[in-house]
């Protein structure tokens, strides 16, 4: 069998980790806003690969169909995954799936509502014109396999994989009834015009989020999420936060980290660049995290506005992350923010990656900005 990965440990959340000397991995599979779903993430949610030249080629996630796929075929590495112990291992009966209604849909994915054996459970399936691509379903594979292979409360939970024929294939995982951050946070500026600044409420999300990072950078071998975001930050009815989205999550190995993956606005400038990249990619993600917890609003909105109104024209997203690139535009905070807080997002999108803290510093950090908040108990 295939190891699983350590349970949590609640070492993992008390103080800076060093990460073990071992080659790690990346994280992405889609699990997308099942209570609260908006209709503007158009300019947000997509997934960036830099091809060989350098430039950014936008590509589309995950969604479903079912179509007849031939079982013998063999990915290029000559492996059946389907057939993989892990695989095998979290199979569950595909008549005990009752799909309800759609939760959302990507570019190669969609997410359904379910019940297994009476519990609620999020579905995940291939569209149908991705059904029909063997690549498309190796991938998927893939990402269920590292799905199985992580277990930690702020992680959500893998509940199994089904299929009667490839083409049917579905990742079962815990249904989320709070929907993702990216919509509550929407949610907080539109309509409860919710205060900016920190409060418990937020603290809890933030440390939960970084508990999540803790674990994976503490793996052997270490996991990137490489995916970091609102939308993949998955809450309960009590706002407890879960990570999500392990698609493009992998083993890193520290020669060839370099593959351009992950959503622009909280994209790394090193991973936009096509430069080797490690651990502290997640770390600049998550500082952007902070800032959107902060503000309500998506990252460099207020740039965004003020780069507009003084040139007359609309910035371009590319545009945009060559600024972020270069320095010249970062994320903000507002002024209600604790000046504690503000350093640490500040420290965490530092330009050089080498200046971030690990997540296990951001955790020891924020459990020391967090005591001010009684309400919650850390």
């Amino acid at each position: 069998m295939t190891p699983r990965s350590p349970s949590f440990d609640a070492s993992y959340a008390i103080a800076p980790v060093t990460l073990p000397a071992a080659d790690p991995i990346v994280l992405e599979s889609y699990v997308p806003s099942p209570a609260i779903v908006v209709n503007d993430l158009n300019n947000f949610d997509r997934t960036v690969d830099l091809d060989s030249t350098g430039g950014l080629d936008s590509t589309l996630r995950l969604e479903s169909s079912r179509t007849s796929i031939p079982t013998t075929k063999k990915t290029k590495s000559g492996s059946e995954l389907w057939e993989h112990e892990a695989i095998l291992a979290a199979r569950i009966p595909m008549e005990k799936l009752i799909r309800k209604e759609l939760v959302s849909e990507g570019g190669h994915g969609a997410v359904y509502h379910g019940l297994y054996r009476g519990r609620c459970v999020a579905i995940k399936v291939l569209l149908p014109d991705k059904r029909k691509d063997m690549r498309q379903i190796n991938i998927f594979l893939s990402e269920i396999k590292m799905m199985a292979s992580v277990e930690h409360p702020r992680i959500v939970r893998f509940v199994g994989v089904a299929w009667d024929a490839l083409s049917d294939l579905c990742a079962v995982s815990d249904f989320m009834p709070g929907g993702d951050l990216f919509s509550l946070l929407r949610r907080f500026d539109r309509v409860d015009h919710r205060a900016q600044g920190f409060d418990a409420d937020k603290a809890k999300i933030a440390l939960h989020v970084v508990q999540a990072l803790t674990y994976l950078h503490s793996l052997d071998p270490v996991i990137l999420h490489r995916d970091l975001k609102s939308m993949n930050i998955l809450l309960s009815e009590d706002w407890d936060a879960k990570l999500t989205d392990f698609g493009v999550s992998r083993k890193w190995t520290v020669d060839t980290m370099t593959q351009g993956v992950g959503t622009r606005r909280w994209m790394a400038p090193e991973v936009m660049m096509g430069k080797h990249y490690d651990t502290s990619a997640d770390i600049f993600s998550f500082g952007v995290v902070l800032s959107e917890l902060d503000s309500h609003q998506p990252p460099y909105a207020s740039a965004i506005t003020t780069l507009t109104s003084d040139s007359g024209e609309k910035v371009t997203e590319t545009a945009l992350m060559e600024m972020v690139a270069m320095g010249r535009v970062r994320v903000e905070f507002s002024p209600n923010a604790p000046a504690a807080l503000v350093n640490l997002g500040h420290a965490c999108v530092d330009l050089n990656p080498r200046a971030r803290p690990s997540a296990g510093e951001v955790h020891y950090q924020l459990q020391k900005i967090l005591r001010r908040y009684q309400k919650y108990t850390l």
